[in-house]
């Protein structure tokens, strides 16, 4: 007794293309003001916690020599 073939995707790879552009067109891609708006801000926050980080570590390193004697 044979079992049915398992139908399945001819060409994969060629399958996961069609699919991701077709999801790709279903997209609502930002205007460009609303995407330079929000680069602006992306940049802006990164810097902020970047300094306040740099703060921190600062303010460690120098606790750290204190405590530890070190010049």
């Amino acid at each position: 007794m044979r079992r049915p073939a398992i139908p399945g995707p001819k060409r994969p790879g060629l399958s996961f293309f069609k699919d991701t552009i077709a999801e790709l067109r279903k997209v609502v891609w930002p205007s460009r003001k609303e995407a330079t708006r929000l680069t602006i801000l992306v940049i802006i926050i990164s810097s902020v916690v970047g300094l306040a980080l740099g703060a921190v570590d600062l303010g460690l390193t120098r606790l750290s020599a204190a405590v530890l004697g070190i010049k």
